[in-house]
């Protein structure tokens, strides 16, 4: 616990509300005149005594419950990352989901120019539900196509095309059943688990959960989540020329098969969303 951080935190976000804003009237007479709220009426706000709001302000509290937590950074109307530095100052580790539910559903558009900005490595950036967000030329190349078709993206939910399509579990990635179908169908359950009200994830689970190849495995219970950050899988690159390239079927243009490991980030502003370097290594002999 930092208690003077997290003294220093919350004396600020008390500092920047009216309270007429919550119905308190306008002070005329003597007595505090410091701005924002005082202690007693975000106590008043919580529904809990100024003694425990005390305690937690001058980091007496040695283990406030979560829901407390969250409470206070509602009323004291805290950003994400104020929530979750409210959570590092008094229990020692960041919140386990995000408060908000469209947290991870967008980042901010510099995201795009940024990534759009890369060139020689191909990367993405998807939210919490694996929905494409951005991208670049090389990450498009990468994918297997029909001759003479241009790059393009083969299913804007990156999710869905791993675990579901014939062409992502046939052609472009390999050793697809053993290297990737179960951590990937993991990284999903995980995901459904801490985002349950998401739209998009529990559309997911209910397509994967019923697909008659990926299913079984989704429901099996010694799955477990895999870290992805650093992680590397076998896969046929489309966008290389190299001499070990060939053809995975008649229907698409040569590629190489190789090694990615996947160099994974989280965009600060938006809990959940991810943005990945795909660093490729062709296999040789």
């Amino acid at each position: 616990m930092d208690r003077e951080a997290l003294r220093s935190l919350l004396r600020h976000k008390r500092s920047l509300i009216d309270p007429s804003e919550l119905g308190w009237p306008l002070r005329t007479g003597r007595g505090r005149r410091s701005a924002g709220l005082s202690q007693a009426q975000v106590a008043h706000a919580l529904y809990v005594s100024e003694r425990t709001y005390a305690q937690l302000e001058r980091g007496d509290m040695p283990s406030p419950a979560p829901e407390f937590l969250d409470a206070v950074s509602t009323v004291l109307r805290m950003a994400e990352p104020e929530r979750g530095a409210l959570y590092v100052y008094a229990l020692g580790h960041e919140p386990p989901v995000p408060m908000n539910p469209e947290a991870g559903t967008r980042v901010d558009p510099a995201w795009f120019t940024a990534v759009q900005g890369v060139s020689g490595v191909p990367c993405y950036v998807n939210d919490v539900a694996w929905n494409l967000l951005a991208w670049n030329d090389d990450f498009l190349r990468m994918f297997p196509r029909a001759e003479g078709a241009e790059p393009e993206l083969p299913e804007r939910n990156v999710m869905r095309w791993m675990l579901l399509r014939e062409e992502a579990r046939e052609h472009h990635l390999l050793d697809w059943a053993e290297r990737w179908a179960a951590p990937v169908a993991a990284q999903l359950r995980a995901a459904v688990a801490a985002h349950p009200d998401n739209p998009d994830l529990r559309q997911l689970d209910a397509e994967v959960n019923d697909d008659p190849v990926v299913g079984p495995i989704y429901r099996r219970h010694d799955i477990t989540y895999v870290q992805q950050d650093g992680d590397t899988r076998p896969v046929r690159h489309a966008g290389l020329a190299a001499e070990e390239s060939e053809r995975c079927c008649e229907k698409h243009t040569p590629s190489a098969r190789g090694l990615v490991t996947l160099c994974a980030a989280q965009p600060l502003g938006s809990p959940g969303a991810r943005f990945f370097f795909l660093v490729f290594r062709p296999l040789t002999g």
